[in-house]
């Protein structure tokens, strides 16, 4: 049974996941604005933080501050649920912290060398990263949806989950089909899913937190 003093602190932390949402838009919007010519109906939004990118060091700081809020809140998501709803949960948590850390570190460290697909060591890591960020992220999903389908009060937090998934699918097939002039437009679905989805966490975690301790 934790006191309320740790209650509180992890109240705390599940803002820390809409608060890097916040974030995450500002460097698309601000870095948007800085590149100049930028498309994003062509251009991904790794294209703003690559090395020879105009808008790099702006964009990049913003997105180092969004890593930082994400993993904070996803370690206090994954310790704050951790046996506590059911162990689908619990595993789908701990697979999304490892898709968070594997995300920030790996971006961090290999960011496109320039706009587009350069085809260099540092490109292919980024692909890398990219690869592994997906896999961890849909099957965090599928933990999450199995699990909070399996509550009573949290089965539309398994909908949402559900439909993110969906959306990383139809993101992924329209990633192949669709024409370069909208391949930005089809990679946000995958991204911008994701991104939204970690905000719903936050905000369910923030009520959820506050509920039980209505009920101490």
């Amino acid at each position: 049974m934790m006191n309320s003093k740790k209650i509180q602190i992890f109240k705390i932390i599940s803002l820390f996941g809409i608060i890097g949402v916040a974030f995450y838009f500002l460097h698309v919007i601000v870095g948007g604005i800085l590149y100049e010519g930028y498309n994003p109906f062509a251009q991904a939004v790794s294209d703003l933080t690559a090395s020879n990118s105009p808008s790099r060091k702006i964009a990049s700081t913003l997105a180092f501050i969004y890593g930082i809020f994400e993993i904070v809140f996803k370690i206090g998501f994954f310790m704050y649920f951790k046996g506590k709803i059911n162990k689908a949960v619990s595993v789908g948590s701990c697979l999304f912290l490892i898709m968070g850390l594997v995300s920030s570190f790996g971006y961090t460290l290999f960011p496109l060398s320039e706009a587009g697909y350069a085809g260099t060591f540092q490109d292919i890591m980024h692909v890398a990263v990219t690869v592994c960020v997906v896999v961890f992220t849909v099957i965090s999903l599928i933990f999450f949806s199995i699990g909070f389908l399996k509550t009573k009060n949290c089965k539309y937090i398994g909908v949402i989950s559900i439909c993110t998934l969906a959306l990383l699918l139809i993101g992924a097939l329209l990633l192949n089909v669709v024409p370069k002039a909208y391949f930005g437009a089809a990679e946000r679905i995958n991204v911008y899913s994701v991104v939204i989805y970690t905000g719903v966490l936050s905000l369910w975690m923030y009520r959820y937190i506050k509920k039980i301790g209505t009920h101490n």
